[in-house]
């Protein structure tokens, strides 16, 4: 059933989802409105037209098969939306065994999408809607200021340079690798004994996890994260900007983002500054994590991975200058 057809899948589901919203599923007629389908995942959205033109969306998720993972989904979802409201599409039934849910549709466009090809005062404009997106986020459901600990990111960094080295990790171009973990980690205390601001987090904020109409923002498959310092979330949304669409000569030696964007961003988001501790390593080690996290071998790359590492190189000639 996952490889003959997604969308029938999807859709022998919806009977028993729309009898418990009250409404009749033979009232409604489905549209293709995204699908990904790959050796890790297989998930399929459909736009669903109804009476009066009411519409909403039924997401299917077929793998991974894994009903613990939906259900820690869905209940993250739920706590956003009893708090920010306004911030998370309405969710309104969902199948945890069946891993399928229905939610009110948004007419809106990926942030992805939105940044392809435009130029950066339109970049900049979109990352300031989507940094007040996130701070209303993070209000919504805060921590408290604490001492970051850059001990723990360094840590782990320094496991990872190991197992480079021992050839127990392998990565593309090793050397440089670990010409650049190690500047990073070099800079340590540079982060040591400053201040931060704590928050739930999204889990996976890259882009295509936020969409965006005229007038408003929406964040989408919250992954439960944990109450940690907000520059994770905020690392995850700027590096994948910056390694996918900032125009590289455009970001300063020692730098990860444009000047414009940086400065549009943060004053959306209002939480902290681009200076807080958090937001400064996290940001950085993230360029480190994406060029970890991608296959080593050229010939292993998909056209995504292959556009990735490319942004990555690039984003490091501007972060680790000269290595």
């Amino acid at each position: 059933m996952i490889a003959g057809d997604l969308a029938q899948a999807a859709l022998a589901h919806w009977p028993v989802l729309a009898r418990e919203i009250g409404l009749d599923p033979a009232s409604w007629r489905a549209a293709p409105l995204a699908r990904r389908e790959d050796a890790r995942v297989a998930r399929i959205l459909l736009r669903l037209q109804g009476p009066g033109g009411a519409r909403l969306v039924l997401k299917h998720e077929a793998r991974p098969a894994d009903p613990e993972k939906f259900a820690a989904a869905m209940a993250a979802h739920l706590a956003v939306q009893e708090v920010y409201a306004q911030g998370v599409p309405e969710l309104l039934t969902f199948d945890v065994e069946r891993r399928t849910c229905v939610m009110g549709y948004l007419d809106a466009r990926p942030l992805s999408g939105l940044l392809e090809g435009a130029p950066l005062s339109a970049q900049a404009a979109l990352l300031r809607r989507a940094g007040g997106w996130l701070g209303g986020f993070h209000r919504a459901l805060p921590g408290e200021t604490r001492v970051f600990q850059p001990k723990h990111t360094v840590g782990f960094l320094r496991s990872v340079m190991e197992e480079v080295s021992s050839g127990a990790r392998i990565v593309a171009e090793p050397q440089r690798f670990l010409r650049c973990a190690e500047a990073l980690r070099a800079d340590q205390v540079l982060y040591e004994g400053r201040e931060t601001i704590t928050a739930q987090t999204h889990g996976d904020l890259h882009l295509r996890n936020l969409v965006l109409d005229e007038a408003g923002c929406w964040g989408l498959d919250f992954a439960g994260g944990r109450v940690v310092p907000v520059g994770h979330d905020i690392a995850r949304l700027l590096a994948d900007y910056a390694i996918l669409h900032a125009p590289k000569d455009a970001i300063p030696d020692r730098e990860v983002l444009p000047p414009e964007v940086q400065g549009a961003f943060f004053e959306g988001y209002g939480l902290v500054g681009a200076q807080d501790p958090s937001v400064e390593l996290l940001l950085r080690n993230r360029v480190l994590a994406e060029w970890w996290g991608l296959p080593a071998g050229a010939e292993d790359r998909g056209p995504a991975q292959a556009r990735r590492w490319a942004g990555v190189q690039a984003l490091a000639g501007r972060v680790f200058p000269g290595l």
